[in-house]
This record gives structure tokens, sequence and C-alpha cells, in this order.
């Protein structure tokens, strides 16, 4: 609802009301006189009228009555009378509600955009009557729908719980004195039905003492109104058990879904448990396809070197065999490098075979092993750029853990350093290598990551490097430490230095 007009000659009460409205976010023009409201009504269409009842050139009810549609302009009326006749014939003309204007201002009106909020939803509540009297449910309907409910009449008992069967009601008001069947007797039918056992029902009865009351609420009524009802005690009464009834079927609702979750909490982590190692799963694909093509760089970088040697060697024999210098002692200690390089070569695929074998099972191995087995996949790499690495062993502990996984893990931290080094062309690169029982710590002088991103790094996909970087390196270094081994991946930068530790817990030292 965007449109209000507020007519009031108070320009205090009148500012007031249109401020908290407007703060809101409602679109709001105000009237002094009933005059200026005509010429508004005559130039726009407002759904929402706040009007006061008496204007100094006429009084506001005159308004009311011209008004063709009260279904689509609603009308909320101002007022400092208490007079209840009035309010009674405001209500037969279909006012929302009423504001008296020497009470709290402020919290009727945070009643009024309730009630606007209500009249504005698409959702509609659906009432059933069920009375002989033709003049009853008109004026229910003439009350209820510019509230935004939808009114269905029934004029009989038979009617009524056919009606009810086949429908989806939020409300139910029903006639006492029903010309077909008595009305206790249909309340104690719609009651047996379980599925109306929470429906609010309002029962209107011409008769009313204590023992009827008593007798018709212990029958499963929700409330009781005599007849003829006061319209505002009415409307109250509606919009409190449709209020309650939202409430109740909110909380069910919930409830439902909390027990449900309970029920199947177990079922429910394990299906996030599988859902998380999926993701798991492909990021240790992509890491895998990442760390594989630079595997096969340093396959390449490994291999030249032995190649090239063994064809020179080859090419000596030839030229040797051309020159007829078959000396046999020479061609066996050619033959011999040659049978080396392929020695070497051979060695080298067995060590990224290794790597790249799926380990399922635990074995005891210690922090000096795995970084040789890493540095030898990379040592020739680190060499080209001039990079001295230093390991120092203070002590050395064996323990049982997933040795290639571990190995995994310290060629990653070498080849973040190496790549660290290079980019940030560092004059006199280093890696100092530190085990400790079973701790292991990688230091280089790449120049430290900036502490604004350094909680950032084992974040996957979040990448330091300039170019090439997957940013899943570190994220699957930390599962394979903390949630394979158990253990802690920390790093650490102090004078421009980056210290990466590996720390596995002591009940997976190994005794000898």
């Amino acid at each position: 609802m965007k449109n209000i007009l507020v007519i009031e000659d108070s320009k205090i009460i009148n500012n007031i009301v249109a401020k908290e409205l407007r703060r809101f976010k409602f679109e709001v023009d105000q009237a002094h006189t009933l005059q200026a409201a005509r010429e508004f009504l005559a130039d726009d269409k407002y759904q929402l009228i706040v009007l006061d009842l008496h204007l100094p050139d006429g009084e506001g009810s005159e308004l009311i009555a011209n008004i063709q549609s009260l279904t689509k302009t609603k009308v909320v009326v101002l007022t400092s009378s208490q007079d209840e006749d009035l309010r009674e014939e405001l209500f037969q003309y279909g006012i929302l509600d009423y504001i008296i204007k020497d009470r709290n201002l402020l919290y009727s009106i945070a009643e009024i955009v309730k009630i606007i909020n209500s009249i504005t939803t698409h959702v509609k509540d659906n009432i059933l009557i069920i009375d002989d009297s033709k003049f009853i449910c008109k004026q229910v309907k003439t009350i209820l729908e510019p509230r935004n409910y939808k009114v269905t009449q029934a004029y009989t008992a038979k009617k009524g719980l056919e009606t009810l069967y086949n429908g989806d009601f939020q409300l139910l008001i029903l006639d006492m004195e029903l010309p077909d069947i008595h009305g206790m007797k249909v309340l104690e039918m719609i009651r047996k039905d379980t599925r109306f056992l929470t429906l609010p029902i309002l029962i209107l009865s011409g008769t009313s003492t204590a023992e009827i009351i008593r007798t018709t609420l212990k029958n499963g009524a929700s409330d009781f109104l005599k007849k003829p009802f006061v319209f505002e005690e009415f409307i109250l009464k509606i919009d409190l058990w449709i209020d309650s009834a939202k409430k109740d079927k909110a909380l069910k609702e919930k409830t439902a879904e909390l027990q449900f979750i309970n029920n199947n909490l177990e079922k429910l982590i394990l299906e996030e448990v599988e859902k998380s190692r999926k993701k798991d799963k492909l990021l240790f694909t992509k890491s895998r396809h990442a760390q594989m093509g630079e595997m096969i760089s340093m396959i390449a970088h490994q291999w030249r070197q032995p190649l090239n040697a063994t064809s020179m060697a080859v090419g000596l024999i030839n030229l040797r065999m051309q020159m007829d210098d078959c000396d046999k002692k020479k061609i066996l200690s050619i033959t011999e490098k040659i049978n080396g390089y392929v020695q070497h070569l051979s060695g080298t695929v067995d060590d990224f075979r290794d790597f790249f074998k799926p380990q399922k099972e635990t074995k005891v191995t210690n922090f000096e092993r795995i970084t040789n087995k890493a540095l030898s996949l990379i040592e020739h790499a680190m060499s080209k750029d001039a990079i001295e690495v230093q390991i120092k062993i203070k002590q050395k502990e064996d323990f049982i853990s997933y040795e290639n996984e571990l190995v995994q893990v310290v060629l990653n931290l070498l080849k973040n350093a190496q790549d660290a080094l290079k980019e940030n062309s560092i004059t006199h690169p280093f890696i100092h290598i530190t085990i400790e029982n079973a701790k292991l710590s990688i230091e280089d002088n790449a120049g430290g990551i900036p502490k604004n991103i350094l909680d950032k790094i084992f974040d996957p996909y979040f990448s330091t490097k300039k170019r090439n970087g997957t940013g899943l390196g570190l994220y699957m270094s930390k599962i394979i430490v903390e949630d394979h081994c158990h253990g802690k991946l920390s790093v650490a930068v102090k004078n421009n230095k980056t210290t990466f530790g590996i720390e596995l817990p002591q009940e997976q030292y190994h005794e000898h």
C-alpha cells in the first residue's frame, strides 16, 4: 500500500500521523478540511484514508457515506468521541478501526500499520459463517471483508458442514439456533473430526446464561458472543483468534520441523558428511591435477641431464665403432655410465609413482624420510634457481601416519617457498628445514606473507601467487595434516621470513 490520505484539521496531529506513516515507507498526502479532502480524492485513488470525524467545514462521516466502495478504499477514523453507538455505526459502514486522539497516538499508529500489513497481504484468511440469518451474514461480510478476510456463508447446518469438509478455513462462526440441526450438535460433530480439532470456532447465540456458555466452551467452542453483538468486540475477537491460529500453526510446523531434524539427525549428519567428503574429494582431484602438471615439469628437468648424457655416450660408441676404435675397456666404461643413467631415470619414475600412489593405510615413518622424499622430487629445480636448502635434525622420532600424503604436504610447502623466492627475486634465497621428533618447520626468506592476508591463506581458491595459482595447495595440505593425520599445520611471519610448521600428536609416536 502506497497512497494514504490523512484528513485532520489539527496540524499537529495531522503532521504526527503523516510523519509516522512515512517512516514506514508509505506515501502520504495531508488535508485539513473536508473540501481539501474532496479535491485530493477527485484527483487520486487512495488505498487508505485516515479521517477525522469533526472537520471545520463538515462532518467526516459525510465523506464515508460518499465513498463508493469501502472494500477498495479502507478507512481508519480519528475521533475524540467515546460514543459507543457512533463507533458501532461506523463499523457498519466498514471502517477498519478508529483512533482516540487523546490516547497514546503513536501506539495507535503502530496498530494501524499492523492492520495495513494485514489487509495488503496477497493471502486472505478464509472464514466460514453458518447462520440462518441472512442479515447477520451480510453484516459479518460488511465488517470483515474490508479487513482482507474472505467470508463464505451457509444458512443451514447441512450446507455449512459440507462447505467446511470441502474447504480450507481458518475460522468458523457458528450460530446455535439453526433450522435443521442444533448448533451444539454441529459443534460436537465438527470436533469429532481430527482435521478440525484446533480450528477456532466462535459461537453466536441469542441466549446466553452461565450454564449455556460453560456447556458450549466445554464442547469445544473457542469463544462465545451473544446476539446482537457489538461490532468492535466481534472484530477484536476475530482478529485475536485468527492471529492465535496462525501462531499455533507456525509453532506446530516449527515443532514438526525440529522433531523431523531430531529424528533424522544422524541421517542428516551423515548426508552432510558425505557432501563434505565429495567436496573434499573433488578438491583433492583438482589439487592433484595441478600438482601433476608441476610434476611433469619436474620429471622433464630430472630426465633432461641423464638423457643428454646417455645420448652423448651412445654417440661416443658410434664414433669409436666408425673409427674401428673398439677398445673393450672403454666400451664397458661407457655402457656402465649408460646403465647408471638408466638406473637414475628408473629411480625417478619410482619416486613419482610412489608419490601419486593412493595410500589407505598408515605406516611407520619420520620427517627425515618424508623430507628427503619430497626434496628428491624438487632438488633439481631448487638447484637451478640457486636456492640453498639446509636440513637441521635436532632429534629424529618415528611415528605412524600416512607417509605419501605428508610427502605431498612437504612438497607443496617447499614448492610454495621456491615460487615465492623466485617471484620476489631474492638475492640469496634459502630454505631452512628443522626436524625435531614429530615436528617439522620450513622457513624461507622470500619476504614474508602480508599480515592482512595471513588468516586467508588456508582458504580454498585463495592464492598469493601472481600467476598459475590454484589456491588449493595449502587448503588441501591443512586437510591432510589436521583431518587425516590429526596434527596441526601452522604459519608464522617474522623478520620478512615465513615459517610453516607441521606437528603431529604424541600418541602417533612409534615405539622402537
